[in-house]
């Protein structure tokens, strides 16, 4: 898949076992990862990223590490 083409894809999030947990709206090029505690330290690979057009997926890759911030409010 063409990197510039994003505007009728969607972004897949995967965990470590393949599943698919999340997938982003789309055309936006995001999805939020929910239900982690605030100040979690998520290592990269922990999660995979990948975007689909509905028929086809781009390889997946590995979300790299990232700390979970606290809710907003």
């Amino acid at each position: 898949m063409a990197a510039e083409k994003r505007s009728n894809q969607t972004l897949k999030i995967y965990n470590k076992t393949g599943k698919l947990i999340v997938t982003g709206e789309k055309g936006k090029g995001t999805a939020a990862i929910t239900g982690l505690a605030a100040g979690a330290k998520v290592a990269a690979g922990d999660y995979q990223a990948a975007f689909s057009d509905g028929t086809n997926e781009s390889d997946k890759v590995d979300v790299p590490v990232f700390n979970v911030l606290p809710a907003e409010g």
